[in-house]
């Protein structure tokens, strides 16, 4: 067990107190959070195709990233002059920014990082890749025996993390039957930062990139819940392995995020996965690319069939999108 580790696990102890358990959206926001030990707070490379990082995303391919999502950003305010308004990206790894080193329209660009307050000017454009996913979520298991879920949390017995499930009835949020077993993983933390954010009176767009399901796939087909973790760029099922020095992820769920995003006024709320979403509000950019060859655009046509090919980034990730 390596230091940060067993940091980790002191910490979990002397939160847990007298109870037998913790819900998993606890432990999540302690493993990923920890202000010294939790795998978002420590200063370490976490994104990036190197051997040192974890994962890696759109971000990583650098300035083409960002002039796809200024295009985009125009395209969909064409109506309006994008030069009144504020760039706002959320939840930036340290020391970079998608706008790092591009020439914008925008009136002016903040960015956010973990342990900012969040303060949107108006008019605003928004966005975030992969903010929502890296919050904290619930663990929910139904129990056919006795027709309900329970809530799963997280005990720690002889210095060994494991599941525990509550016994409480869980409020039927859920379908009223399903199989034995069936777990759901809830992203409560993202349904959580979305609304603290868009009930803040700035107007503008929202534009969000991430992965997540329809709310009937999460609730009937995939049973054993979409929760996992990530370490060096391979997938670990155990969710409890390196507590800190993992990432911590589950899908989200589409159909609250848009229902939260019209209850709190945005209109034109669109879902498309990342590929439809540059081919419709990106093409300028996608045309001069392809019809424009050199050497130095012979590389930024490869990093673009990673963001759009369906094979990579463009079914894997979705964007979802809203004016207010």
């Amino acid at each position: 067990m390596t230091k940060d580790q067993f940091a980790i696990l002191k910490v979990f102890q002397e939160r847990l107190k007298d109870r037998p358990a913790m819900p998993m959206d606890e432990f999540v926001q302690l493993a990923l959070y920890h202000e010294s030990n939790g795998y978002y707070s420590k200063n370490q490379e976490r994104v990036g195709k190197g051997t040192n990082s974890d994962f890696y995303t759109s971000n990583t391919f650098g300035s083409l990233w960002g002039e796809l999502i200024i295009e985009a950003c125009g395209q969909i305010l064409s109506n309006v002059d994008v030069g009144k308004y504020t760039f706002v990206e959320i939840a930036a790894e340290p020391d970079c920014s998608i706008l790092d080193n591009i020439e914008h329209p925008f009136s002016s660009s903040i960015t956010y990082r973990l342990g900012d307050s969040l303060e949107i000017p108006s008019p605003a454009i928004v966005f975030s890749n992969e903010w929502l996913d890296a919050q904290p979520f619930k663990r929910f298991r139904f129990h056919s025996p006795e027709k309900r879920w329970r809530e799963v949390g997280v005990r720690l017995e002889k210095g060994e993390l494991s599941e525990y499930t509550f016994m409480e009835k869980v409020d039927p949020i859920f379908p009223v039957n399903s199989a034995d077993g069936y777990t759901i993983d809830w992203p409560t933390g993202a349904h959580q930062v979305l609304d603290n954010l868009i009930s803040k009176s700035w107007h503008g767009l929202f534009l969000t990139f991430d992965y997540g399901l329809p709310k009937p796939i999460l609730m009937n087909e995939r049973p054993d819940g979409t929760a996992r973790a990530y370490y060096k760029h391979q997938f670990e099922s155990n969710l409890f392995a390196r507590p800190g020095e993992q990432d911590l992820t589950c899908h989200l769920c589409w159909d609250e995020l848009s229902n939260s995003l019209d209850r709190h006024n945005f209109k034109k709320i669109e879902l498309q996965n990342q590929e439809s979403f540059f081919m419709h509000h990106a093409q300028n950019k996608i045309k001069s690319l392809i019809e424009n060859p050199s050497n130095s655009v012979d590389l930024k046509v490869q990093k673009l069939k990673e963001i759009i090919h369906p094979q990579h980034f463009g079914s894997k990730f979705q964007a979802l999108s809203a004016l207010r």
